[in-house]
C-alpha cells in the first residue's frame, strides 16, 4: 500500500514504462527488473543510508540536503519496480493467452538448454527414377506436458526471444552429420542431399556462408550436397543484403531453393535476382486441386531454367495429376511424414531392397 501510494504521485507513469518494456519477454524482464536495475539500487540505497549514518554531521546543509534527496529517490525508484513488477504479474494473470505465451516461451529456452529438440526427416521423391533423391531436416519439439508442439508455433516464438540462429546453427550441423552417415551407408551417384530451412535472421549475418561451409567441412560432405531454402518474405526487409549473402553461399556450392512459392511476395522481377536453383510450390496448391497455378508455375520455372518440387502430396490422385503436368520432384505424407532419423534410415534401405 505504502509502495502504490508513493508511486501514484506520478499519473501514469508505471503505465508508461509497462508499455516501453511491453516488446520485451518475460526471461528479459525478469533478468531488467531484478538484476540489472533492482540490484544496483540496492546497493545505492544501502550506501547512502550507511554515510547519512556516519558522515551526515560533518557534511554542509547543501550537502545534507542533496544527500538526503537521493535518498528518497532511489527508494521511490525501487518502490517503482516494485510496482513494475505487480503491473507485470497482474496482467498476465488477467490475460490467459499472455499467461500462456510466457509459459511456452520459458519452457522453449528450458528444452533449448535441455536438449529436448530434436531433427525429423522427410524425403524428397524423384519422379523419373522413383527413388529417394534427397531429405529435408525439420526441427521438432515434444513438450512434456503438451505433446507435440508444431513448428509453426514454437519458430516464430525461436525468433522472438532471439532463439532461432543458435537454434539454426544446431539444425545446420545436426543435418550434415546425419547426411555423412546416410552417404557413407548408402552410397549413390548423385549422392543423397540434405535440405535445411534459413530464417530471416539467419540471411541477414554476414558470416552466414562462413558458417555453412564450415558445417560442411565438420561433417565431412560437399557442399554441392546441402540445399538451403528460404522463404520470399525473407529477402523482402533488405533485399540487397540477402541477394549478397545468398550468392556467397552459390559461390561455395550450395543450391538454393525458394520454398513456399506462390504464396507469398511473388515477383517476377524479385524472382529474378535471386540466385535460386528451385522453387517449391506450396502444399496448399496442391491440397486446393489449383492445377492451372501449378502449371502456371512450372511453365516459369521452366523459362527461368529452375527446377520444380511440389510439397504436400499426400494422395495418388495428387501425384498422378502431377506427373501429367510434368512436375519431377515432390514431397509429402503420400511417400512419408516427416520422422526421426532411425526410421529414416529404415526407408533408405527398404527402397534399396525393392
Amino acid at each position: 500500500m505504502k509502495n502504490a501510494m508513493r508511486v501514484n504521485s506520478h499519473p501514469g507513469l508505471v503505465r508508461k514504462v509497462c508499455k516501453m518494456l511491453s516488446s520485451r519477454t518475460s526471461h528479459e524482464l525478469t533478468a531488467l527488473l531484478s538484476d540489472e536495475l533492482r540490484t544496483p539500487l540496492n546497493s545505492i540505497r544501502e550506501a547512502l543510508i550507511l554515510v547519512c549514518a556516519s558522515e551526515l554531521g560533518s557534511l554542509s546543509e547543501r550537502n545534507r540536503n542533496l544527500l538526503s534527496h537521493a535518498l528518497k529517490n532511489t527508494e521511490d525508484l525501487v518502490c517503482l519496480l516494485e510496482a513494475l513488477e505487480s503491473e507485470f504479474d497482474s496482467s498476465a494473470s488477467r490475460n490467459p493467452l499472455t499467461s500462456d505465451r510466457l509459459r511456452l516461451e520459458t519452457d522453449l529456452r528450458l528444452a533449448w538448454e535441455q536438449q529436448q529438440l530434436q531433427l525429423f526427416y522427410q524425403p524428397i521423391t524423384c519422379l523419373e527414377t522413383h527413388r529417394t533423391i534427397g531429405f529435408e531436416a525439420l526441427a521438432r519439439w515434444q513438450h512434456p506436458t503438451q505433446g507435440w508442439i508444431p513448428p509453426t508455433i514454437f519458430i516464430p516464438f525461436a525468433e522472438q526471444i532471439r532463439l532461432i540462429e543458435q537454434l539454426g546453427l544446431w539444425v545446420l550441423r545436426q543435418a550434415c552429420r546425419q547426411l555423412h552417415l546416410w552417404q557413407k551407408q548408402f552410397p549413390s551417384h548423385p549422392p543423397l542431399t540434405m535440405s535445411v530451412n534459413l530464417s530471416s535472421l539467419q540471411l541477414m549475418r554476414p558470416d552466414l556462408a562462413v558458417q555453412v561451409e564450415r558445417a560442411c567441412q565438420e561433417a565431412q560432405i560437399a557442399p554441392s550436397s546441402l540445399r538451403l531454402e528460404i522463404t520470399e518474405s525473407s529477402t523482402i526487409e533488405n533485399p540487397e543484403m540477402a541477394i549478397a549473402c545468398l550468392q556467397q553461399l552459390k559461390d561455395i556450392g550450395i543450391q538454393l531453393y525458394l520454398d513456399d512459392f506462390g504464396t507469398g511476395y511473388s515477383s517476377l522481377s524479385r524472382l529474378q535476382d535471386l540466385p535460386i536453383d528451385v522453387l517449391k510450390i506450396d502444399r496448399s496448391f496442391v491440397s486446393q486441386q489449383k492445377w492451372e497455378v501449378i502449371w502456371s508455375i512450372l511453365l516459369l520455372a521452366e523459362s527461368l531454367g529452375l527446377e520444380v518440387i511440389a510439397e504436400g502430396v499426400e494422395t495418388a490422385e495428387e501425384l498422378e495429376k502431377l506427373k501429367l503436368l510434368g512436375c519431377k520432384q515432390v514431397q509429402g505424407f503420400f511417400f512419408s511424414p516427416p520422422v526421426d532419423s532411425h526410421t529414416a534410415t529404415v526407408l533408405i534401405a527398404d527402397a534399396i531392397c525393392c
